[in-house]
């Protein structure tokens, strides 16, 4: 099966994959990395004089309110950047959150079971001023990557 890696001008990549069915018809599977989990991928722009930074995380978890670790993150980041004397415009986050079901029937009566593993996925867009471009970057990669940590932890402890 032929595979091709490259890079777009927006610094995403993909792997494209083509395969032939039985009546040769095409088919493309694409994998973006910023829908590949656990790695976080960052934009940064400067708009007049604010900093804007976008970033993505997904995150596979289990049995935890994952929307109390990116609370807790997001309030970190902030406290940096006010500590490095920066402004806040703001920083958001919107957490897409997907689980599977599975439903089998034996005999005639039908069992629904929930898988425990979510998958979540983390858009963040903040708009902050008055900070170093690179050290705004890191405040909030860091930021993601707490919750990551935090993921993987419990991840972990859920093999044990």
């Amino acid at each position: 099966m032929p595979k091709h890696n490259h890079t777009h001008k927006d610094n995403s990549s993909h792997a494209e994959h083509k395969t032939h069915d039985k009546n040769s018809k095409k088919h493309r599977v694409m994998v973006r990395a910023k829908d590949t989990p656990g790695i976080i991928c960052i934009e940064r722009n400067i708009h007049d004089e604010a900093i804007v930074i976008s970033g993505t995380l997904t995150l596979e978890y289990g049995a935890v309110d994952i929307n109390s670790w990116i609370v807790e993150e997001l309030e970190k980041a902030a406290r940096d950047v006010k500590e490095g004397n920066g402004i806040i415009g703001h920083i958001k986050t919107a957490v897409t959150v997907t689980s599977t079901d599975m439903i089998s029937v034996t005999d005639e009566k039908a069992m629904v079971t929930e898988l425990p593993r979510k998958r979540a996925r983390i858009a963040l867009a903040a708009i902050v001023f008055h900070i170093e471009p690179m050290e705004a970057e890191n405040i909030i990669r860091k930021a993601l990557a707490g919750v990551r940590t935090r993921s993987r932890q419990e991840i972990g402890e859920d093999l044990k």
